[in-house]
């Protein structure tokens, strides 16, 4: 009966054993770095961006589909045509969201 009891136990350890390792932590995985996208609509042409007084840059695609990419968190969005800002928006922005800035027509 001690035969049975030990085997028994022993049989017990190496189910819970193996079973634990399918939720255990392995050093070395690397992660995604955390990103989300800003896409521009409405009157694009000749329009520059500025993210967080950052150096602006032209927009040359417009739409949901085309997106660009920036840090998750707080920014501060300015668009400018000819020199003259059109849109200025503070946007907040977790790890994967897309936000649609709206650029409009000139009268």
């Amino acid at each position: 009966m001690n035969i049975l009891q030990t085997l028994f136990i022993f049989s017990l350890l190496a189910i819970t054993s193996a079973c634990s390792s399918y939720n255990t932590y392995s050093s070395g995985q690397t992660t995604a770095e955390p990103v989300s996208y800003l896409y521009f609509s409405g009157d694009i042409i000749g329009a520059e961006v500025s993210i967080d007084g950052a150096p602006s840059f032209v927009v040359t695609k417009a739409g949901p589909k085309q997106q660009y990419k920036v840090t998750p968190g707080k920014h501060t969005i300015i668009v400018t045509k000819q020199g003259n800002m059109v849109v200025q928006r503070n946007v907040l922005l977790g790890d994967g969201h897309e936000k649609e800035i709206n650029i409009p027509h000139n009268n």
